[in-house]
């Protein structure tokens, strides 16, 4: 019960801290809890941190550190109203040694985020991120993990890396020909030119837009580009793309694929390629009559941004401490991290 009241006391001053227009990070090691303050607080706090701690983030922007330590990182959500934001670029490179996960969940990532080293099992959770990058082809990442997260900028892969995206919103993506990806529930927004660049990945229950409407052709040189023969798709579609083009063309495996290019109204209720926060890409009820698995709401985690911890919603405690300096009334509201709101 203890362990439980000092989690909830972190993150309660965290996720109130906005109200006093305060940065807070809270740092959770076993039952000690320790706060640090103001735009290096995150730095702070992971300076601090040891291999399996928490940390606890409030609203607002704080300056990014590169992270060696497999903690856990939590924000007060991405589709809050005060969200978390973490400022310029960082790199995480855990110790292949480290038998702890890292975790990120419920944080906006403002620029660029790069993973590099040997490490495994690395996992975003209902977080947005501008660009995900690498730093070089060496490193060799193995079961990394995106879920319920958006890419709004690129997501570039590179090394002999291993990735799942699970019901993930992603701008683009390019990949060599080392990495591995498995994309569940995705949907991938494109103005056509990196479709050739999505190799070695298996495709279920995707959704493909072509942004620009010319799909597969590069304006440079005419080419006609589809996915490449070494990826799969399966039960997916593509929006936008001209009349006739089939990107699925050159795949060896396609198996209930569209293989006529469908239109935004065909599959969105209000999407139409153009990305918002407020967009939530929710499908038509004819398009999930025929594919009822299909885009970022389908499959075994459907598309949630609701954080899975309790946030503290209100507050409110006595004015003044007694005599022995404590405050006998404090009255604390926490979310259901199961519900919306």
């Amino acid at each position: 019960m203890k362990k439980l009241l000092l989690a909830v006391v972190g993150i309660m001053f965290a996720a109130t801290s906005f109200a006093q227009n305060a940065l807070v990070a809270s740092l959770s090691h076993g039952e000690n809890v320790s706060y640090y303050y103001g735009v290096t607080a995150l730095q702070q706090a992971v300076a601090a941190a040891e291999s399996g701690d928490i940390i606890n983030l409030s609203s607002g922007s704080f300056n990014a550190t590169n992270i060696t330590k497999a903690i856990t990182l939590r924000g007060t959500g991405i589709d809050n109203k005060e969200p978390t934001y973490i400022a310029n670029d960082f790199t995480i490179n855990i110790p292949t040694e480290d038998a702890n996960r890292f975790m990120m969940e419920g944080i906006r990532c403002v620029n660029r985020m790069e993973m590099e080293g040997t490490f495994s099992n690395p996992y975003f959770v209902k977080c947005q991120f501008n660009n995900i990058g690498y730093s070089g082809y060496s490193q060799a990442i193995t079961n990394i993990m995106f879920a319920n997260c958006k890419i709004t900028g690129s997501f570039d892969t590179r090394g002999s890396n291993t990735y799942s995206m699970v019901n993930c919103y992603i701008n683009h993506f390019t990949q060599n020909e080392a990495s591995f990806i498995t994309a569940n529930n995705c949907l991938i927004v494109d103005n056509g030119f990196h479709i050739y660049t999505y190799r070695q990945t298996l495709f279920t229950n995707c959704i493909f837009v072509s942004s620009d409407g010319k799909g597969g052709y590069s304006d440079s040189s005419g080419a006609t580009r589809y996915l490449p023969n070494n990826s799969q798709a399966k039960d997916c579609v593509a929006i936008n793309f001209p009349e006739s083009f089939n990107i699925f063309h050159e795949l060896p495996f396609s198996n209930g694929c569209s293989t006529s290019p469908m239109s935004y109204a065909t599959v969105f209720k209000t999407f139409t390629g153009t990305y918002s926060d407020e967009e939530t890409f929710e499908l038509t009820d004819d398009i999930l009559e025929q594919y009822p698995n299909l885009g970022l709401y389908g499959g075994p985690i459907p598309f949630d941004l609701t954080p899975s911890y309790p946030l503290i919603i209100s507050l409110t405690t006595d004015s003044q401490t007694d005599a022995d300096g404590k405050l006998n009334n404090v009255n604390v509201v926490v979310s259901n991290p199961q519900k919306k709101g």
